[in-house]
């Protein structure tokens, strides 16, 4: 059969139509919406730049937008009159903006001069001490920082969002000691590191420290008894669970207590979610344990439906935070949470079957393949 040159060409843009168009349909999730921790050993700060390069791309390739990481107060200013030491955070900073990605920050650890005890997630003895960090962390990434200045190389990516703490209700993330109630004590910081914020820049955005286990209890107390109203702009909770249903049901609970409290059109990141594949592995008897393949299930599962119900006024969770990027995979449950294996002997990296699964995951959802500086290939 001849067929002309104009149904030819006619035909070809119609496959072509047909073709781009899952790409299009699976953007079913906003930018940042898949991220990683970058914690454990990998984190250390003698860890080569040259690893920390090659992970921040592979991140960058497999779908990864945003990355959170503490930035310890403790090591930036380790004496009181020491001046700030930004060697650690401008690494980071500086190696994810130039794969393009953002860098969310949990501020924490205060400094054994700045706390009462000699525990080392003590709370700040001083708020206001703990907010002239933050101002000066402000003052060095946010859109008139000194390391844009410093790094003419780099595009400019001020960070705007700061994470205040890490699930202060948990005795050993705020050892406030026995008996003392984590609320009043996490409301007075927050509010100070609040308002420092602020007055730093202007568009700036508090997150609230992530709660676990019963998260929607305990921001229910913070609300009561920690004064956080109107003091954050982005709630954040940490769901573990082995069920991928039960993350859809702990986000609802928890959007329940922001709408009973006025905040319901409020913003809620999920900035720790994972399953340990530590069964078989260690004696643990804590139930939150499953095998490689489970967690890689649970991680395409628990994606799936939250992007499904990414619109739900009762859900609307904008942003999943993997935990984590890598760990050890030895000694403790949350050691085994990593998409890869990391060794720090040798700087080794073995990829689990969740790396597999995380990376299919955001590219369909994404809609594209990624470069190792977070760009669609198209």
């Amino acid at each position: 059969m001849i067929v002309s040159r104009c149904a030819i060409a006619l035909a070809a843009l119609l496959v072509a139509l047909v073709a781009a168009a899952p790409a299009s349909a699976a953007n079913k999730v906003p930018h940042s919406f898949y991220g990683a921790n970058w914690d454990f050993d990998v984190a250390a700060p003698e860890v080569p730049d040259s690893v920390v390069d090659e992970q921040f791309a592979k991140m960058a390739e497999a779908g990864v937008e945003t990355v959170r990481t503490n930035f310890y107060w403790a090591f930036a200013q380790p004496e009181a009159d020491a001046p700030f030491d930004f060697s650690q955070t401008d690494r980071i900073v500086r190696l994810a903006t130039a794969h393009g990605l953002e860098v969310l920050p949990v501020v924490i650890l205060a400094p054994r001069w700045a706390r009462d005890r000699d525990e080392a997630f003590a709370p700040p003895r001083d708020p206001n001490q703990y907010a002239a960090y933050l101002t000066a962390l402000i003052q060095r990434y946010g859109p008139a920082g000194s390391l844009w200045t410093d790094h003419p190389e780099l595009p400019v990516r001020p960070l705007r969002y700061w994470q205040i703490w890490n699930e202060p209700h948990l005795g050993f993330q705020w050892a406030a000691g026995s008996g003392v109630d984590y609320a009043p004590g996490y409301g007075e910081l927050l509010r100070t590191a609040y308002a420092a914020a602020k007055a730093a820049d202007p568009r700036s955005k508090i997150v609230l420290a992530g709660l676990a286990n019963q998260s929607w209890k305990y921001l229910s107390r913070l609300y009561r008894k920690g004064g956080i109203k109107g003091y954050f702009d982005v709630a954040a909770l940490h769901p573990y669970t082995v069920y991928p249903r039960g993350v859809k049901v702990l986000s609802r609970r928890f959007r329940d207590v922001l709408r009973e409290r006025g905040d319901g059109r409020k913003r809620v990141w999920i900035t720790e979610l994972g399953l340990p594949a530590a069964q078989g592995r260690t004696d643990s008897p804590n139930f939150l344990q499953t095998s490689d393949r489970g967690m890689a299930v649970f991680l395409e599962r628990t994606y799936r439906g939250m992007a499904a119900n990414r619109r739900s006024r009762r859900i609307n969770v904008t942003r999943m935070y993997w935990y984590t990027w890598a760990s050890p995979y030895c000694c403790e449950l949350f050691h085994y949470t990593g998409l890869f294996d990391y060794d720090p002997a040798d700087n080794s990296f073995q990829a689990k079957p969740a790396y597999r699964a995380y990376r299919r995951s955001a590219r369909r959802h994404e809609g594209c393949v990624k470069t190792a500086t977070a760009v669609c290939r198209r």
